[in-house]
This record gives structure tokens, C-alpha cells and sequence, in this order.
């Protein structure tokens, strides 16, 4: 990044976060019941077709944006993992060059 040398920085807390805030995300369009139950409160059938359709496009929408939200928070909690496992490599690294025990071996 510009103006601060030669190195990333990233919020480990903040990739993990949205793992996590991505899969609640999905579970609760999981828990989203199915819209079409509440055709027969409309009263009038040209207004409860109409419904009807919305409930058809948004389960279809749904499906794939919970897909999508799914994978994205997989991605998020994967990268969050990784780039933590890096961070205590490279740390462990540091020590390791900087205690002249291990480096004699």
C-alpha cells in the first residue's frame, strides 16, 4: 500500500468477521419461508397472481444469492485461516533467525 513501505496489512479480525457475518447471512435466507403461503390473503386473484409471480422470482433470486453469499463466506473464513497460518509462519520465522540457537542448527 502507498505510503506504508513495502508490506500489507491486513485485519485478520475483520476477514474472519465476515465469514462469519456471510454465513449468518445465509442461514437466515435459509430460514426465509416460502412467500407463496400468503396468496390466499390478498382477496383479489388478479393481486394474489401478481404476488404469486414476486414469490416465484424472489425464491429463484434467493436460491442463488444464498449460493453466492455461502461462497463468499467460505472464502472470507479460507482466507482469514490462511493469511493467520502466513502470520505465525513468518513470526515464527523472525524468532528463529533472531535466537542464534536455532539458527547454529
Amino acid at each position: 500500500m502507498a505510503g506504508e513501505g513495502d508490506y500489507t496489512r491486513l485485519d485478520l479480525d475483520a476477514i474472519k468477521s465476515m465469514g462469519t457475518g456471510l454465513g449468518n447471512i445465509k442461514k437466515a435466507f435459509d430460514d426465509i419461508g416460502k412467500l407463496d403461503k400468503y396468496s390466499d390473503d390478498f382477496g383479489h386473484a388478479g393481486l394474489a397472481d401478481k404476488f404469486g409471480d414476486f414469490a416465484d422470482n424472489w425464491e429463484i433470486s434467493r436460491e442463488k444469492l444464498t449460493k453466492e453469499v455461502d461462497a463468499l463466506a467460505q472464502i472470507a473464513k479460507a482466507a482469514g485461516e490462511a493469511y493467520e497460518e502466513i502470520d505465525h509462519q513468518l513470526a515464527e520465522a523472525i524468532r528463529s533467525a533472531q535466537d542464534p540457537k536455532k539458527r547454529e542448527k
